[in-house]
């Protein structure tokens, strides 16, 4: 697997991995995971690490921000949909905070705006 981690504090962390960084920081029992960059081919692994990561710890909601993701192609919106699938399988503790203008009309396209719960 490519990319760096530094590790920051128990929860607050930074991943880079070529266009894509992923940053998650833990605000009391919520854990929020922003991708930002490219979520693409190459950066779908590290994407799909990170929130395995975060969903399978103790945070009691997991919010996803992709509201910086500028591309997401093909490989990028699977990811996004087996993260989905595997959050509901183990309690749905994910939820969508924000979603890019590519995001969004990738989720529509696909007929998967329902995967996610959306949040303000």
């Amino acid at each position: 697997m490519s990319g760096l981690l530094r590790p920051m504090d128990h929860w607050d962390r930074t991943r880079q991995d070529g266009p894509l960084t992923v940053r998650m920081e833990q605000a009391g029992d919520t854990l929020t995971v922003r991708a930002i960059g490219e979520l693409s081919r190459s950066t779908a692994e590290t994407f799909e690490a990170e929130l395995r990561l975060a969903i399978s710890g103790d945070a009691s909601t997991v919010d996803l921000d992709l509201g910086g993701v500028g591309l997401i192609d093909s490989t990028g919106l699977r990811s996004v949909v087996r993260i989905a699938n595997q959050s509901l399988r183990a309690g749905g503790r994910l939820r969508m905070r924000r979603a890019s203008a590519p995001v969004q009309q990738a989720l529509e396209w696909g007929g998967l705006e329902h995967l996610l719960s959306f949040v303000d």
